[in-house]
């Protein structure tokens, strides 16, 4: 298993064939290469939401 950490936001794009709406999540520049073998593939994402600052 592979875990991978970081900050991020959750943007929302367009929406499907069917109408749905679509969202992206930016992955930072610094950890491309820690990613690149989860590309194409199913991964499982878990959101935290921070407390405002």
């Amino acid at each position: 298993m592979v875990q991978v950490t970081f900050h991020s936001k959750i943007f929302s794009m367009e929406h499907d064939k069917y109408g749905d709406p679509k969202y992206a999540i930016y992955v930072p520049k610094a950890i491309h290469n820690k990613i690149k073998e989860m590309l194409d593939r199913e991964v499982i994402v878990i959101v935290i939401l921070p407390d405002d600052e």
